[in-house]
């Protein structure tokens, strides 16, 4: 039988470890940089940054997520036939430039991978590749649409909550707000 002290070892341990992984993930991706840098996560209260999770978000957090992840489309026909032309057009305009951020975002991930990869045939002095590594990550194709899938990226809608909050889709509070 355990003791109490060692049962909250445990406790501690499985946290810290946790929250190395989330650290792990955000470094690999290139946003705890981007996140310490412009204040984002100075703005949130610490205890509500470690337990940001996308299933416990209430109603009214949720709600705001899906309109400016899936646009009108989250809402039924009735619901859309109700809502004003001009805030259909709000919703609209919201929408696109966040799934313009994404697919920059995207490209961004795509090519720092791409980068690794390259990384390591280029290590050959022989190699005519280099050249490759010398394209910044953040030169981007708006035109082009990257087709893969969050999940494919290994990006999750706690990534994806962080980087709207961020490029100010959503309020800066929007990890405080009551339902």
């Amino acid at each position: 039988m355990l003791k109490v002290t060692q049962i909250q070892m445990l406790k501690k341990q499985e946290e810290i470890r946790f929250l190395s992984l989330r650290k792990e993930r955000y470094e690999y991706l290139g946003l705890l940089d981007i996140y310490t840098y412009i204040g984002t996560y100075q703005l949130q209260p610490e205890t509500v940054i470690q337990k940001l999770d996308y299933t416990k978000l209430n109603p009214h957090q949720h709600f705001l997520f899906k309109r400016v992840l899936h646009g009108l489309n989250m809402y039924t026909q009735p619901e859309l036939a109700e809502l004003h032309w001009d805030k259909k057009r709000r919703i609209k305009k919201i929408w696109q430039k966040a799934q313009s951020e994404i697919n920059i975002w995207k490209q961004i991930i795509c090519a720092k991978r791409a980068n690794q990869v390259f990384e390591k045939f280029t290590k050959n002095p022989n190699c005519k590749w280099k050249s490759l590594l010398t394209i910044p990550v953040d030169e981007t194709d708006p035109e082009y649409v990257n087709t893969l899938s969050l999940k494919e990226l290994g990006l999750k809608y706690d990534d994806l909550i962080l980087f709207f909050i961020q490029k100010g889709f959503l309020p800066k509070n929007f990890l405080c707000l009551a339902p």
